[in-house]
């Protein structure tokens, strides 16, 4: 069964998105989608897909959305995506932010 989440930046400790909430640039447009490519190129088998925000939405993308299967390879790219743009990822199936540390 696939899910769907959101990585996107948030400092703040949220447990939950409050409404009309607005998310930070995830970073200039090239970065964002070059780590994308990056870590999706690493695993050709994976059971993942990820939209980064269209640039009519955003100059600088402020989210990617990532649908799939959350096993372990997948919980890794996401968690080095997450990483290396100093991001969080909320499960919107779950309504809650995984705690990354724990991969």
């Amino acid at each position: 069964m696939s899910s769907i989440g959101l990585i996107f930046v948030e400092k703040r400790e949220l447990q939950e998105l409050p409404q009309n909430w607005v998310p930070m640039p995830l970073g200039p447009r090239p970065l964002v989608q070059n780590l994308v490519e990056k870590f999706l190129s690493q695993n050709e088998h994976l059971e993942l897909h990820l939209t980064i925000e269209g640039e009519e939405e955003s100059a600088d993308p402020r989210t990617i959305s990532v649908s799939g299967v959350w096993g372990v390879e997948e919980m890794l790219v996401i968690t080095s995506i997450c990483s290396a743009l100093g991001a969080r990822f909320y499960d919107a199936e779950s309504g809650e932010f995984l705690d990354l540390n724990d991969i």
